[in-house]
């Protein structure tokens, strides 16, 4: 009888899937992007879906631009809910009694501390001018479309 041998190696994991990596893009969605920097879960998802792709994040410049969400659809990423509730217990991110999430002040200042900006150097110059032009209202229009999809 043949055997085999296995080595365990180190696997690198993602980095899109590390948590730190998903805390420092939700506080840097909430700072450039939202209304007090306050957001509802499905705006992080939508911007945290574009962020995967320039032209994603053009077609939202797009929209901020026509004051309507051109996007129909968006992928939910359950790592992104993950990292959020880490943010939460970190305190770097705030949940409000309506359901929505807030930028606490600790979470502005790992922000600025942090290399966040370095580390989305591509995508921030355009999260910058997006600014806070897709409301929530616009993504709610959006979320209610697809209940006349179905």
């Amino acid at each position: 009888m043949s055997k085999v041998n296995f080595q365990r190696r180190k696997a690198s994991v993602i980095p899109e899937l590390r948590p730190l990596y998903k805390i420092s893009k939700i506080l840097l969605i909430l700072n450039c992007c939202c209304i007090g920097k306050k957001s509802s879960l499905l705006k992080l998802h939508l911007f945290n879906w574009a962020m995967l792709d320039m032209k994603r994040l053009d077609m939202l410049n797009i929209s901020a631009i026509q004051g309507d969400l051109i996007i129909g659809i968006w992928g939910i990423d359950p790592s992104l809910n993950m990292a959020i509730e880490f943010a939460i217990s970190e305190s770097l991110v705030e949940k409000l009694s309506n359901g929505a999430y807030k930028l606490s002040k600790k979470g502005e200042y790992f922000l600025y501390q942090s290399d966040s900006k370095a580390l989305f150097e591509d995508e921030y110059p355009k999260l910058l001018q997006i600014g806070n032009k897709i409301t929530e209202k616009m993504v709610n229009a959006a979320a209610k479309r697809w209940c006349n999809e179905v």
